[in-house]
């Protein structure tokens, strides 16, 4: 598998009124084609700042103050230096936890899934963005495909809100998925089925995926790798099942007793 995303020493600083503060300090990550991999960590470890900086989401007294983010070997990401439009919704997709942020309540599935394939595919025409519109909500296993393409949000349960904010980031067939949160919303049934969707995802389509997560566990059901994060550093990572099965520091450690059900 080939490198699709190289993060090498990033460090993130936020300028606040009393003093900066480092949100994120020397971060390593690697993502190859057809991979998962999980960042996990406490709230405020520096998970969303990490998978925000990628695509250039952060806020405006937020500043990368050394390393790089390359992308499928072009660098789009240091200090001085952001070139994430080119590839935000286009190589990249982004999933966030609450999927009304990535829905507009006042436009039907089927126009906002146009709309982005109209944004990043130059020269699509009509029948196209209904032949993949159509393609990509069967690919979230959405059988009512003409019934949720006429729907409005708020018509439809949590999951299926979930799943089309899914197709919404990768309609365009972006080379990268993160996923940050995605499913703390949903019920741990729901959540299953999200999880088997992006494992299939990956599978078949060959991307890579950075799935950002405070659930350990289900870190473990998805992730090939995971990266643990703790005060804007990645203290930890490697092969999933080596890092829980085996932790070597102390915090991985206190995560994974945490878990009751953890053995």
């Amino acid at each position: 598998m080939t490198t699709l995303l190289r993060i090498s020493g990033l460090s993130v600083t936020a300028r606040l009124a009393a003093d900066d503060l480092r949100l994120l300090d020397e971060v390593d990550l690697e993502i190859r084609r057809g991979q998962i991999v999980g960042v996990v960590g406490e709230s405020g470890s520096g998970k969303t700042t990490l998978a925000r900086c990628v695509v250039g989401l952060l806020e405006r007294n937020v500043r990368v103050e050394h390393g790089a983010v390359t992308l499928a070997g072009e660098q789009v990401v240091a200090p001085g230096l952001d070139r994430t439009d080119r590839v935000r919704g286009s190589a990249v997709g982004m999933v966030f936890q609450d999927a009304s942020r990535s829905l507009n309540p006042l436009m039907k599935v089927r126009t906002q899934l146009a709309e982005v394939l109209r944004r990043h595919v130059p020269g699509i025409d009509r029948a196209e963005v209904e032949r993949r519109s159509v393609e990509v909500l069967e690919q979230m296993r959405i059988s009512e495909t003409a019934r949720v393409l006429g729907s409005y949000p708020h018509q439809l349960s949590g999951g299926l809100r979930q799943r089309v904010a899914i197709g919404l980031a990768v309609v365009t067939r972006p080379a990268l998925v993160i996923a940050d949160e995605c499913t703390t919303a949903l019920d741990v049934t729901t959540q299953t089925k999200v999880v088997g969707l992006f494992r299939t995802l990956v599978d078949e389509l060959g991307i890579g995926l950075l799935f950002v997560t405070h659930d350990l566990m289900l870190a473990s059901d998805l992730c090939d790798r995971i990266a643990v994060m703790s005060a804007g550093r990645v203290v930890e990572q490697g092969d999933t099942l080596r890092v829980l099965d085996n932790p070597q520091q102390e915090y991985t450690r206190g995560l994974l007793a945490a878990i009751p059900s953890w053995s």
